[in-house]
């Protein structure tokens, strides 16, 4: 007994003792009121199985796309730095992996087509790619628009070919919400690319 009580009071003094044996239950201790910044800062560490695994990626997720849209323009739907935006689209993918959300889904596609926007074309289309599968999982009412900006980057001239992109952009205009900017950028590539135009 008498080594046991200065191990409880060490331990009442640091955290409560479940979380000083449960890494990262205490893990998610001091993320409350933690900031943005330090959570991104500091990496998941949750042994696979743990129930607070999925909590702790989807926190880290969410502060990593906080962080990354702080540098957006105005009404612009995407940042204008790459920074935060591997972090919130792994965040993401982990949490949903699992614990499948709809919000969860909605945010890795975000995070991964603003990414596309700062790799190259072959990278950029791989990442538009996993973005659009996210997307399938995403709330009815962001589903469609979502997937549309992942057809736009699908079928970029650039990137694979002609067939390729005019079956991303003839499927992302089918899905694209009508008169949104999606739908008139998709027509518009659909009338640019050589015989896509034509009736299929």
């Amino acid at each position: 007994m008498s080594r046991i009580l200065p191990l409880l009071a060490l331990l009442a003094g640091c955290a409560p003792l479940a979380t000083a044996l449960d890494p990262p239950l205490g893990q998610l201790a001091r993320w409350e009121g933690a900031s943005d910044a330090a959570i991104a800062a500091e990496p998941v560490a949750c042994p696979p199985g743990h129930a607070a695994c999925a909590r702790l990626h989807a926190r880290r997720a969410e502060a990593c796309m906080r962080l990354a849209m702080d540098s957006r323009a105005p009404g612009a739907a995407c940042p204008g730095s790459v920074a935060h935006l591997d972090c919130a689209a792994q965040g993401y993918a982990a949490a949903r992996a699992l614990a499948p959300h709809p919000a969860l889904a909605q945010g890795e596609a975000q995070a991964r087509l603003c990414h596309a926007a700062f790799l190259p074309r072959a990278e950029a289309a791989a990442e538009a790619a996993r973005a659009r599968d996210a997307a399938s999982a995403a709330p009815v009412e962001s589903r469609g628009w979502l997937r549309a900006r992942a057809a736009l980057v699908l079928s970029h001239p650039a990137i694979g070919n002609l067939s390729a992109n005019c079956a991303a952009a003839r499927a992302g205009l089918a899905e694209a919400p009508p008169g949104s900017a999606e739908a008139r950028d998709l027509a518009a590539r659909i009338a640019t690319l050589p015989s896509c135009g034509d009736a299929p």
